[in-house]
């Protein structure tokens, strides 16, 4: 679909609070999964067991390849994207991986990138702009991405957050972590620095069709 560049777009998304420091990403695909299908009841349990589908094994971090596993196993439907096409943001961190773990976050993250494709799971290499999630928005696509925690609590790790809408000046988001369980926003002119740990950009998009 073809959005208004300028027209604004805000999804109901009800929130939910991770439980776990390393559950950022199965606690926004939970929001999701609840917004587009009212019927899903997010709870610890669920979100361990998406927490274990989903995530990177030498790291606890969760990997776009593995939400989107996890959502398409459960009747949605998801498109992922990366600016780069790398592991997410497992290759940024410092002190970096040492080889074994890093071997074992490749086979991982294969793995699971593997299982995506047999399940039809759509895929994209491109930036990630203002426009891409205005785009997804429009469809009522629920937009997961990969931030810093700066932007949320002044900490530098990889952190998945849900976008819930944008407007002419401003992109609003759920962090999970966030005991308010309030939106945020970010002004549009702070958006490349917002999308993405340290220039790797990577999302998902989840659905109902």
């Amino acid at each position: 679909m073809q959005a208004d560049l300028k027209a604004a777009i805000h999804l109901s998304i009800p929130f939910y609070r991770q439980h776990y420091d390393f559950t950022c990403g199965p606690a926004c695909l939970m929001m999701a999964m609840k917004y587009l299908e009212p019927g899903v009841r997010p709870g610890k349990d669920l979100e361990i067991d998406l927490w274990r589908e989903a995530n990177l094994v030498a790291v606890c971090g969760t990997s776009r390849y593995g939400l989107a596993f996890s959502a398409t196993t459960r009747g949605f439907s998801a498109r992922v994207t990366s600016s780069t096409g790398g592991i997410d943001f497992a290759e940024k961190f410092v002190p970096s991986l040492d080889d074994p773990a890093m071997l074992l976050l490749r086979e991982q993250f294969s793995e699971r990138r593997a299982r995506c494709k047999k399940l039809h799971v759509r895929e994209r290499k491109t930036t990630i702009t203002g426009k891409t999630l205005r785009e997804a928005l429009f469809s009522n696509h629920v937009p997961l991405i990969v931030t810093s925690s700066w932007f949320c609590d002044g900490e530098d790790c990889p952190h998945w957050v849900v976008v819930t809408g944008i407007d002419e000046k401003f992109l609003s988001f759920y962090n999970p972590s966030d005991v308010r369980q309030k939106k945020r926003r970010i002004g549009l002119p702070d958006l490349s620095e917002f999308v993405g740990y340290h220039g790797d950009q990577s999302m998902v998009e989840v659905w109902k069709q």
